[in-house]
């Protein structure tokens, strides 16, 4: 199965106003920036190995989570997910399932997908009627499904498209639950430092870490560090057990010289209490507001969760003006590829007739003005009528709203 992602489908990054990567409004973060330079001065530390311990960043983690446990780096969360999936998700016997807490990333299907039977990938899909929050209903079928056998759990807080957070006591009952059963849990918690509330669940399972030891949390300084490029994430373990088994898996100097000494530079920097993520945080939060605003204006259902983007479904009407918006303006029909979708097991029936995300109605009006937004049909038990933008600048943003508008109007 072929996934796509946001930020990925384009020669250029000047090409088009991106909002389909949700990465950080400021770009690069500053000393990042200050870091690389300061390397591209002297390439003499680039001769050597990196250090294959990552030994000053981890103890820049730890001080900055308040973590005691062993933390493994990697080259971006992707990379430490199948890991993780190749030394817990395989070999999946009898009645047992991975299981993914749906809708989600697609990375985590696809690395289960390197290591195990499609067949052995269990979907669990929060209701869309409750905004994909979890719900009693919702832990009940967990733990029956625990009960069944579950080697590997993964799911994320704030998720992703929804940006939703699971709230503190679900968590906690969440990381119980697979204690009980012996199942590791893979939190995805890379979009966290975005808001006060989603960081401070994060923390609270933190300092209660050896209550889990199946329990690993995933953070990358993609987001909101702004440092796609350079591939650098971590995972905190929750026990000494869980570390050591990845690492013997882990391949060598996974991690560069450049990626550790600009990771380092960064949270040196956020421990000395510079701004950077306060700031991050206050742009998102005004800038997201001034979006969703905008929405609810429109026939439109939303999702306002904590990272910074919006998820929303458009009804009939909008898809409908979408579409005939953007044949009016393309110079060729779209031909639109069949793709061949693997077959997921679920709780739920699902749709087969997906279409591939650039070719959703919004997608295609919004890219005849060079604005690139997130189609979600690929996202699990959501269809071409769900799509998900960042949360950029003001000036883009104020570009956005122009646009959709625009577009929301059209009358063929």
């Amino acid at each position: 199965m072929a996934f796509f992602h946001g930020g990925t489908h384009t020669k250029t990054i000047s090409d088009f106003l991106d909002f389909s990567a949700n990465t950080s409004p400021l770009g690069v973060n500053t000393e990042a920036a200050k870091a690389l330079t300061a390397l591209s001065m002297d390439f003499s530390i680039l001769a050597a190995y990196p250090d294959p311990n990552c030994t000053e960043l981890k103890e820049l983690l730890a001080k900055f989570w308040e973590f005691d446990g062993p933390i493994l780096c990697g080259a971006g969360a992707a990379d430490l997910i199948q890991l993780i999936s190749l030394v817990y998700g395989k070999n999946v016997q009898g009645t047992a399932f991975n299981l993914i807490i749906e809708p989600a990333f697609s990375e985590f299907e696809n690395a289960l997908n390197l290591v195990c039977h499609e067949d052995k990938i269990l979907h669990l899909p929060l209701d869309e009627k409750n905004d994909f929050l979890w719900t009693e209903e919702d832990f009940n079928k967990f733990e029956k499904i625990l009960a069944g056998g579950v080697p590997l759990v993964f799911m994320a807080s704030p998720s992703n498209p929804s940006g939703n957070l699971v709230s503190r006591e679900m968590l906690f009952r969440i990381a119980d639950a697979c204690e009980k059963t012996q199942t590791v849990l893979c939190l995805d918690s890379c979009f966290c430092q975005f808001s006060d509330e989603s960081e401070n669940t994060v923390r609270a399972l933190i300092k209660e870490s050896k209550r889990f030891p199946h329990l690993i949390i995933l953070n990358a300084f993609t987001k909101i560090y702004g440092m796609a490029g350079l591939r650098l994430g971590y995972a905190l373990c929750c026990s000494e057990v869980t570390y050591n088994s990845l690492v013997k898996s882990m391949r060598s100097w996974s991690i560069s010289t450049d990626a550790q000494v600009t990771g380092s530079a960064v949270i040196r920097s956020e421990l000395k209490g510079k701004p950077w993520q306060k700031q991050i945080q206050n742009i998102v939060h005004k800038e997201k507001k001034r979006l969703v605003s905008f929405l609810q204006t429109q026939d439109l259902r939303i999702v306002d969760g904590e990272a910074n983007y919006v998820l929303f479904k458009l009804s009939d009407k909008l898809q409908k003006r979408a579409e005939d918006y953007a044949l009016y303006y393309e110079t060729k029909v779209v031909q639109k590829k069949e793709r061949s979708f693997s077959r997921k097991q679920t709780l739920f029936e699902i749709h087969e007739d997906i279409v591939d995300p650039p070719s959703a109605p919004l997608c295609r009006a919004m890219a005849k003005n060079n604005m690139l937004i997130r189609g979600c049909s690929d996202f699990f038990g959501l269809d071409s009528t769900w799509y998900r933008v960042a949360v950029k600048d003001k000036d883009e943003n104020l570009k956005l709203i122009e646009k959709l508008k625009e577009i929301f109007s059209y009358e063929h």
